[in-house]
């Protein structure tokens, strides 16, 4: 046990109780320190860090609050960057239904043409053909609307009439043939056939018919309907699979040409033959043209 009689200040001179050994009164003080100083950081981690006020927004007229400086900013480090920046706004799943499209035009001689193939071949020379007797068909169309004279719409349907016999006389004898040849459906081919045949009968008519009669300009208006319905049908469903299959397209074209080359030729012929004979009607023939003659 230490003396009373110590230095003034020590632990053993504030003690109370002068009683109690100085070893005793040195714990009792340790301790109530140390339990000071834990209510004293209990205490701290309860108080607010910023007052209500502080945490307020400010006021509508109030100055804005200044943005960082330039040099802070760049400063910060990526990962601060990421934590300070304001949340990004979601996007919204709402979608807005697109405008209807325009519905699709009516199936024609000219939308359905199938592409050309970097070596022309016989479906470009037939697709020629259509796209021909298409615009002829127009024409005439529009000189049925105009009235015009007899004679010029004569002359133009007789046009229309020559080129699709030409060009049936084409189908029928060299290219169906090589189609069926290839393995072609049969039933596509039979019902061309039976098309052609329907509109050589209808061209028949309109040959043998008056353009001033009352049903001769409707003829010609069936029979383009009618042409327009069989080149749509070959532009979709035959020529595609004629291009898919074994067939020797490009020989068939230089064959095709050949034979209507020689169909208009004869059709020449058959023209200046015709004019011949319109010029000797009322002339004498045999032996009275050679008593003519020596006169």
């Amino acid at each position: 046990m230490a003396d009373d009689k110590t230095k003034r200040g020590s632990p053993d001179n504030k003690r109370l109780n002068k009683s109690e050994p100085y070893e005793v009164a040195y714990a009792k003080a340790k301790a109530e320190k140390k339990s000071a100083k834990k209510t004293a950081k209990k205490a701290a981690k309860k108080a607010p860090t910023r007052s209500a006020s502080a945490r307020a927004k400010p006021a509508a007229g109030s100055r804005a609050r200044k943005a960082p400086s330039t040099s802070r900013a760049k400063s910060a480090s990526p990962a601060m960057k990421r934590t300070n920046a304001a949340p990004a706004a979601k996007k919204s799943r709402t979608t807005t239904r697109a405008t209807p499209k325009p519905p699709k035009a009516e199936k024609t001689a000219e939308n359905t043409a199938p592409k050309t193939m970097r070596e022309a071949d016989a479906v470009d020379l037939l697709t020629d053909d259509h796209l021909e007797v298409g615009a002829l068909f127009k024409q005439y169309e529009k000189l049925a609307k105009k009235e015009a004279p007899a004679d010029q719409r004569r002359t133009l349907a007789q046009t229309i009439c020559d080129m699709l016999k030409a060009h049936t006389t084409i189908e029928e004898e060299i290219f169906y043939p090589a189609a069926r040849r290839a393995g072609l459906d049969a039933d596509l081919l039979d019902e061309a056939d039976i098309e052609h045949a329907s509109a050589k009968d209808l061209i028949a008519q309109i040959e043998a018919g008056n353009p001033d009669g009352d049903h001769y300009d409707a003829k010609v208006k069936v029979l383009g309907e009618y042409i327009t319905h069989h080149v749509v049908e070959e532009h979709t469903e035959m020529f595609p699979k004629c291009r898919r299959s074994t067939m020797d397209l490009v020989g068939l074209r230089g064959e095709m040409e050949a034979r209507k080359l020689s169909i208009s030729t004869d059709r020449s012929e058959q023209a200046s033959g015709s004019e011949a004979v319109n010029d000797n009607r009322g002339k004498p023939t045999g032996i009275l043209a050679s008593l003519f003659s020596k006169a």
